[in-house]
Parts: C-alpha cells; structure tokens; sequence
C-alpha cells in the first residue's frame, strides 16, 4: 500500500477490531457507541501533534494543509470505544445501573482537560507526554472517586496497552517501516519496543485506564460477571 494510505489502511484495521466487539456483544453497543462518539473530537488534538511528534500522509493532503486529518477522527472513534469496553469484552463483564442518577459526572473529563492544556501551555513541545499524564489523571481522579472501579482501570490499561502494542508492530510491518517514515519521538528518542516507539507504548496504557471507566464514571454504572 502506497504510503499516503498507510494511515488510513492502519484505521481501517482498528475499525474491524471495532467492530468485531460490536457485534460480538449486543450488550455493550451503547457503551462503545457512547464512547466512540465522545472520543471522535479527539481527532482535533492531532494538530498539536504536526510537526513535533509525527507527520503522516494523509488523504486529500490534509495533514500539510490543516495538521489534521480524517484518519485522525477514525482512530479517535476507534480507541476510544475499544478501550472503553475491552475489559468487559475480554471478561465476559456487563454494565450495571447502580442508581437513578441522571445527571453527568464530568470529573474525569475536567482532570483531563485541566491538566493537559496546563502541560500544552508549558511544554507544547512534548505532545504524546501530555496527552498521556492528562490520561492518567484522569483515571487517577477516577480511581479516587470510584475505587471499585480500580481493578478495571488496571486491567483494562494493561489489555489495551498490549491490544495496541501488537496492533501498531502490525500497521508498521503491513505498511513499510510506519514508524520510521513518519514518527519523530521525543521524550524516550528512538527507544522502540518490536518496532513501536516506548512513547505509543505507553500513551495506550494510559489512554486505555482513562477510557475504559468513563462510560460507568459519568452514567453511574458498576460491573458485573454475565450469567
């Protein structure tokens, strides 16, 4: 695949994983929905990416003209439902109401928000390091408020983590040296982990525990084993 599809083609793969879940689990469709929906304006965040962390090709050469692309907003969509439910998927886990509460717990989204566009003001430099302290305060904030849900923040993390260490070593080998051609790591320089840069590696961590609880945090659910 030529290069100005790698990301694109990479995406797509994220997208059959999605949706694989879905329709696997009729039960957690609105919570990957719900979570895929939240996460596609993250899409926007890229910008803040282009020129220091990475470069992509990207379709109709949006990339260079606007520092974002459509990818950016199928990735966004993509891990974000993913993580959100994988701990239930793996664990054979449902979501539970645990009371009448219809109003919206927005704690995590504003730890997030706060810190990272602290950590932009002062260190815009450093991206990818931002974005993944933002994620783990806010499921560190999370982990406060609801300890129940520390188990699944942890587990989750990890299963993400490896979900995506294994699915970007993938798009690097499909696509011709992806990481090489397009990724300028900052923090950890050219530490790279089966050809994924420590810097991804550790930003899905941490994307994943953030994730994966917001749905149950902000709609006041629990989990629980299937029947």
């Amino acid at each position: 695949m030529p290069s100005q599809y790698s990301y694109l083609g990479g995406g797509l793969i994220l997208l059959v994983f999605w949706a694989i879940i879905f329709l696997a689990r009729k039960d957690l469709r609105r919570e990957i929905i719900w979570a895929s929906l939240v996460g596609l304006p993250f899409g926007f965040i890229e910008r803040l990416f282009v020129p220091y962390y990475w470069y992509p090709a990207s379709l109709f050469d949006l990339m260079r003209r606007y520092g974002f692309g459509l990818e950016g907003f199928l990735y966004s969509f993509c891990v974000a439902g993913i993580a959100a439910v994988i701990y239930e998927f793996l664990e054979k886990r449902k979501t539970v109401k645990i009371k009448r509460d219809k109003e919206l717990h927005l704690g995590p989204f504003i730890a997030f928000i706060l810190v990272y566009v602290i950590l932009e003001i002062f260190s815009p430099a450093n991206p990818m390091l931002d974005l993944t302290v933002a994620f783990v305060c806010g499921a560190v904030f999370t982990a406060l408020a609801r300890p129940d849900l520390l188990r699944q923040i942890l587990v989750s993390g990890l299963t993400f983590g490896v979900f995506y260490l294994i699915f970007f070593a993938l798009v690097n080998a499909m696509f011709g040296n992806f990481v090489s051609q397009f990724y300028s790591p900052q923090f950890f320089g050219n530490f790279k982990l089966i050809g994924v840069p420590l810097e991804e590696i550790i930003g899905a961590f941490a994307g994943g525990a953030f994730w994966s609880t917001l749905y149950e945090y902000t709609k006041a659910y629990r989990e629980e084993a299937l029947l």
